[in-house]
């Protein structure tokens, strides 16, 4: 089996702080797959502070014979995306794709090339903005045994100058255990630990130091409370001048259909979720991310998320 690419590292983790909470919205996920084999995912949500609505429309048609997979995809923000995707068919382990977006109102617009080659040592992936000045984005997962090492950056082929790097380092036990540690810029790091204590019981621990200037260009994924709207004030300062967090994660199982989630990190925010299987594709879920530091005045936040498939 292949290493994960390399935005998959550290990923269980990461799951445990940021799905199944969706504070301060109202969300519907709907999936569903017609009689002719064309997948079909609509995402919509409305913000609880201004009502704005917004939501996604996507279909997805795999043509077998020829390794091909056809996905187009539409916003509320009047962005159409399509792609071309070919896997396995040239070569084993190997992907080529092309997509693009386009928004008619502005006619703003973007391409990408991407390839990607996976053995069972590693895992390449990469994809280049087909543009004016493009960007190049790359990276290598190598693997061996339980043992995980990556690599990735971002090269701006117009200006030939290096924009972002990183660099990574984890161990896995299969579903059991992970830990993640990585490295960005430089100047901005994280490391996370992932532990499935029995069939129950899951929990994990994350530690990340944020420059204030952004260092990782993209951010650093799987920050505990990235999804939360935190202050400076709020936030504790390392002698460097970076954010430092550090967030406790779990989630209970309380029988096949029903789990619990609950989540703290050092600024005192503390999330909390239920999510209950009411039959059999309708999911829901409730969530809240609370203000520790202020519980009766606070800026806490609650959600609520229905997913279907059929």
């Amino acid at each position: 089996m292949a290493p994960p690419v390399y935005t998959d590292l550290g990923k269980m983790a990461r799951d445990l702080f940021k799905r199944g909470y969706h504070p301060g919205i109202w969300q519907l996920d709907c999936k569903s797959m017609s009689s002719s084999g064309i997948e079909f995912f609509t995402t919509g949500f409305a913000t609880q502070d201004n009502s704005k609505v917004m939501g996604t429309l996507q279909s997805k048609f795999k043509i077998e014979e020829h390794g091909l997979t056809l996905t187009e995809r539409w916003n509320t923000e009047n962005w159409l995306y399509g792609e071309i995707m070919q896997k396995d068919k040239m070569a084993e382990g190997l992907v080529m794709a092309l997509a693009g977006r386009f928004q008619p109102r502005s006619n703003a617009k973007e391409g990408k090339f991407k390839l990607g080659y996976a053995q069972e040592k590693f895992n390449f992936w990469s994809d280049i903005d087909i543009s004016s000045s493009p960007i190049l984005n790359c990276s290598l997962v190598l693997g061996h045994k339980e043992f995980l090492g990556g690599v990735g950056c971002e090269f701006d082929v117009g200006n030939t100058k290096l924009e972002n790097w990183k660099v990574a380092l984890g161990w896995t036990n299969g579903e059991q255990a992970t830990v993640h540690g990585e490295l960005i810029n430089g100047d901005s790091w994280l490391a996370s630990l992932f532990y499935k204590i029995n069939d129950k019981f899951d929990a994990g621990v994350e530690i990340s130091k944020i420059s204030r200037t952004g260092g990782g260009g993209e951010g650093v994924p799987g920050q505990p409370g990235a999804e939360i709207d935190v202050s400076a004030q709020q936030v504790p300062q390392d002698e460097s001048g970076g954010n430092l967090m550090f967030g406790v994660g779990m989630i209970y199982h309380l029988d096949a259909d029903s789990l619990i989630r609950a989540k703290i990190n050092n600024a005192i925010e503390v999330g909390l979720g239920y999510e209950q299987k009411l039959r059999e594709g309708i999911t829901a879920s409730i969530s809240a991310v609370l203000d520790g530091n202020d519980i009766g005045g606070g800026n806490h936040k609650f959600g609520v998320g229905v997913a279907l498939e059929c």
